[in-house]
């Protein structure tokens, strides 16, 4: 069996358990037992330094979305700012959705100094690539960095609340979520087109 094939191996046998179980209860021993190796045989060190190691990766693999991932370039195409946003929502919603079975790894990994930093670093990389949208739009004229920060705070700060309740599996019952967008991306690209 190849290096990389035992190591895809252990990472796949230590996501659900980290999901489900968390950091401190899952043990090395029962991550190489789920991954099929012989357990304290050694196996897990030669693919990862240490647990911590294990689950950071995993945790920085999962832990939010990447401006890549939102093709920001594509969204020229549309040539409509109320159908980006809706794109633009959809993508969200996609990661949200694909994040939600690995909350607890997620987290869990907030507590730690590399997960606080990968964090960081991911969402400042999706503020700038959010404010390089918003620049495009006439709302954003002569704004200076920290008003253009604001800006897209607060055009995506409402849709970002509701996904969040919902990935956690808080339902708000008056709330649909087709009317939520609607309105949502109605409001919002009236407001960012708007000249003066």
């Amino acid at each position: 069996m190849s290096r990389v094939n035992t190591r895809e191996r252990i990472k796949a046998a230590a996501l659900p358990l980290f999901a489900e179980q968390g950091f401190a209860a899952t043990s090395i021993a029962a991550i190489e037992t789920a991954a099929g190796l012989a357990p304290r045989a050694g196996a897990f060190y030669r693919h990862f330094d240490s647990k911590e190691a294990l689950f950071e990766e995993l945790a920085r693999e999962r832990i939010t979305e990447t401006p890549g991932e939102f093709d920001f370039e594509g969204l020229k195409a549309f040539g409509d700012t109320r159908a980006e946003l809706v794109a633009l929502a959809r993508r969200f919603e996609v990661a949200a959705e694909r994040q939600r079975p690995y909350l607890r790894l997620i987290e869990e990994s907030r507590l730690t100094d590399s997960g606080r930093s990968f964090e960081q670093a991911a969402n400042d990389a999706m503020l700038r690539a959010l404010m390089d949208w918003i620049a495009t739009k006439a709302a954003a004229d002569g704004l200076d960095t920290g008003r253009q920060a604001a800006l897209t705070m607060n055009v995506f700060g409402s849709w970002l609340f509701y996904l969040t309740k919902r990935q956690h599996g808080v339902e708000l019952a008056v709330l649909d979520r087709d009317t939520l967008l609607e309105d949502w991306a109605s409001r919002w690209s009236r407001t960012l087109d708007r000249t003066s």
